[in-house]
């Protein structure tokens, strides 16, 4: 039994609803776009700004002057989502959504899952579900997927989507969301 399930998900294939429902169905506590609430609150920083820095790979300072604090915002982001997770991670029965949950939780009893999708499945989700016009959606996809994989190998050390760290990778467009939750759900009951 798995009392954590950390989901990355390329962007346009449905990681998120998939997640929602898993979690619904478990009667676990789902961790999303509530977590970069909640580093607003903490930071004190308009939801905006931390939205937009939210799964960035960090900005290294190219110099460091002695006495001062060179973290970048981009960091201090991420350590507070780290802080964040590991507290809601005190409880089991937790789904958390990207933020590299599965690298945060891997010395705990997680399931990591990968949730991928054809191009054409994903450009027609992103017109019909995110609203993105048909004209910008391949470039959405693109800089999402492009920048969730930069994040997640930054901070993990792996390939984002590799079958040598996660412990399932479905695609839904082969599958559907309701067959991918039902896998899930067996698997986190095995």
């Amino acid at each position: 039994m798995y009392d954590y399930i950390a989901i990355e998900r390329k962007y346009g294939s449905g990681g998120h609803e998939i997640a929602d429902k898993l979690a619904k169905k478990l009667g676990y506590q789902l961790y999303d776009r509530g977590v970069v609430v909640e580093t607003c609150k903490r930071m004190g920083l308009p939801y905006d700004q931390v939205s937009g820095m939210d799964e960035q790979t960090p900005v290294k300072a190219l110099f460091k002057a002695s006495g001062t604090d060179n973290t970048s915002m981009e960091e201090k982001i991420y350590n507070t989502e780290v802080e964040i997770i590991k507290e809601a991670a005190e409880k089991p029965g937790c789904v958390f959504v990207g933020r590299c949950a599965s690298e945060i939780l891997k010395d705990k009893q997680c399931l990591k899952v990968f949730i991928t999708a054809d191009d054409s499945y994903r450009m027609k989700r992103a017109i019909n579900v995110e609203n993105i016009e048909a004209d910008k959606a391949e470039d959405v996809m693109k800089r999402f997927d492009k920048k969730r994989e930069k994040f997640f190998t930054t901070h993990s050390g792996y390939k984002w989507g590799s079958t040598d760290y996660f412990d399932i990778v479905l695609n839904v467009s082969e599958l559907d969301e309701e067959a991918c939750v039902a896998m899930l759900e067996a698997l986190v009951k095995f």
